[in-house]
């Protein structure tokens, strides 16, 4: 347990030093996100898996009559080296306002303290937009702290986690005609308690706390003073998601088999 409150308090740390770079603050509407997962057991703790979720419309004064905005589909493979590292890819496709694809490269760092497990994911990736903005490449830093409860011996178990994951953009060296960015370009704090209910089926109701961060220009009124001044912002996103999954293949049903939580 104190390694859990450790894990805890210094994922909470980090989150609240990437909010504290913004000073002006959007929260928009809360978003629903259920999402449908199918994940296919290889050799050892290796998988690939797939999932697939809509976009719902938030938005109610929005010129778009659809209930969905778009929708976002994610395919990977995972591979692990030992007890400790494993690495991986992961294809990231979304059509909202514009289709972009955005590849990545990751790896992770598996640690367990009695039965609590710490894990550190660190990925770059790069988006690749089909139309729409520029091209950005990321990097993404996901510590998660979680523990296994079983519940009797049928295969029923909770899995309470928390997770928090800055993602900064990555430009070495700005031309004087670009305009300024922030370092971060989005973060994520989550907590979820994942219900399995057998080997090969468990769902995962979860909320966030999305921050995307911005430089805001100002903006004068007719006489030249300032109406709203410039300088660093953050657009907040409360979601409140469903993760449902299916896990198939030989392996599913190996209780020495280590699966991570549906975040991936």
């Amino acid at each position: 347990m104190r390694y859990f409150l450790i894990g805890l308090l210094a994922s909470a740390s980090l989150f609240g030093a990437s909010s504290a770079l913004a000073q002006r603050r959007f929260v928009s509407d809360l978003m629903v996100l259920p999402q449908v997962q199918a994940e296919y057991s290889l050799k050892g703790d290796d998988y690939v898996f797939a999932a697939f979720n809509l976009i719902p419309n938030i938005y109610s004064n929005t010129s778009v009559g659809s209930t969905f905005l778009g929708g976002e589909f994610r395919i990977g493979y995972e591979h692990l080296w030992n007890t400790s590292w494993s690495g991986g890819g992961r294809l990231f496709a979304s059509s909202l306002e514009y289709e972009q694809l955005e590849p990545e490269l990751f790896v992770r760092h598996w640690n367990a303290f009695g039965s609590v497990n710490f894990r550190q994911r660190l990925g770059l990736r790069y988006r690749i937009p089909l139309s729409g903005p520029e091209e950005r490449a990321l990097a993404g830093l996901r510590l998660d702290v979680d523990r296994i409860f079983p519940l009797g011996s049928s295969g029923l178990a909770l899995r309470p986690r928390i997770a928090v994951e800055p993602v900064a953009y990555l430009r070495f060296q700005r031309e004087d005609y670009e305009a300024k960015e922030p370092f971060l370009d989005f973060s994520e704090l989550r907590g979820e308690v994942s219900v399995r209910l057998s080997p090969r089926f468990d769902f995962t109701p979860w909320v966030a706390w999305q921050n995307s961060y911005f430089i805001g220009q100002p903006q004068f009124n007719p006489d030249g003073s300032v109406k709203i001044p410039g300088g660093n912002g953050r657009i907040v996103q409360p979601v409140l998601g469903l993760d449902m999954r299916v896990t198939l293949g030989q392996r599913a049903t190996d209780t020495s088999r280590r699966q991570l939580p549906t975040q991936y």
